[in-house]
């Protein structure tokens, strides 16, 4: 295998900050052809990702081994299906020949296993090349409009950020509640960026007096008393379309995707707003870009 391919699929994978899936790694470098898959390093798994290596073929120098710390037929089955028992002895040489001898076993054992384990694997890529294959159907136009009736989402939402909202409803077990992959999410939908500030619920006194009040002794001006109840404020940084501002107002196309989005992911018990702030060249009030173009009074008014 030449370096600069074997060198590709190890920036591929050292690109990555997660421990990624290895059926999912194996489905994103479906390009190459040359590469198979060894249940090596299964006593590494606890601290080491499920994908632990990549190297190349010791044996077939234009091949790529990638290494899974996973568990083998050869750790499932009892020791005795692949060694012979062997009695104890005082001497260190039989002792020395018997671990070799468990060694090569051990070896024969893996190589034996090794097409029907990476069979099996290859399996459950095609699996998650298939899932992929349908995710990507979700932007197809007819399945939005169909999928977008069927889920009730708002016509009135783009079909672009409905189609990648109908992605995310597989996940929306592990979305839900969890602020961090909400933000994430969100940004991703409506290609903005956010900040969620949390506070708490007040409640307004609203009850009715039939007796005198005096401001001061038994009445105030505002009373609001203060609850338990989290409540979240989602705030658009920034945005990036100020001349469509529309949008991020109440009843508009960004607003309706995150009230909808929101409505299903965030916990029952919690209130939350929406809000936007404009970018600092639009919150400045500039009579004209020409030094005193404009005079207020004279030739400009409010």
């Amino acid at each position: 295998m030449e370096n600069n391919i074997l060198q590709e699929i190890r920036d591929h994978f050292d690109g990555l900050d997660f421990d990624i899936k290895a059926e999912t790694f194996a489905a994103g470098i479906k390009e190459f052809s040359d590469v198979s898959y060894s249940y090596s390093d299964y006593f590494k798994r606890r601290y080491s990702p499920d994908v632990s290596g990549i190297r190349e073929d010791d044996v077939y120098k234009e091949n790529i081994v990638v290494h899974l710390s996973r568990r083998g037929f050869y750790n499932i089955f009892p020791e005795r299906f692949f060694h012979k028992t062997v009695g104890s002895t005082g001497f260190v040489n039989d002792m020395v020949n018997a671990y070799k001898n468990r060694k090569v076993e051990q070896e024969k054992a893996q190589k034996f296993f090794n097409p029907l384990e990476e069979e099996f694997f290859l399996h459950r890529v095609e699996v998650e090349r298939e899932e992929d294959r349908i995710f990507e159907s979700l932007g197809n136009s007819e399945l939005v409009y169909f999928l977008s009736d069927l889920w009730e989402i708002n016509s009135n939402i783009p079909h672009v950020m409905a189609g990648k909202i109908l992605k995310a409803i597989p996940f929306m077990h592990k979305i839900a509640g969890n602020l961090t992959l909400i933000q994430q999410v969100l940004e991703t939908i409506i290609e903005e960026s956010l900040t969620i500030t949390k506070t708490y619920t007040t409640i307004p006194n609203t009850h009715e007096h039939n007796n005198t009040l005096q401001l001061g002794v038994n009445l105030a001006t505002a009373t609001t008393g203060a609850s338990y109840l989290p409540k979240y404020t989602f705030t658009i940084n920034n945005i990036k379309n100020p001349e469509k501002i529309h949008d991020y107002l109440p009843k508009g196309q960004i607003s309706l995707v995150m009230q909808y989005f929101l409505d299903h992911t965030m916990p029952l018990e919690s209130d939350f707003e929406i809000d936007f702030t404009l970018p600092q060249k639009k919150q400045n009030f500039t009579l004209s870009d020409a030094i005193f173009a404009g005079r207020l009074g004279i030739s400009s008014t409010i």
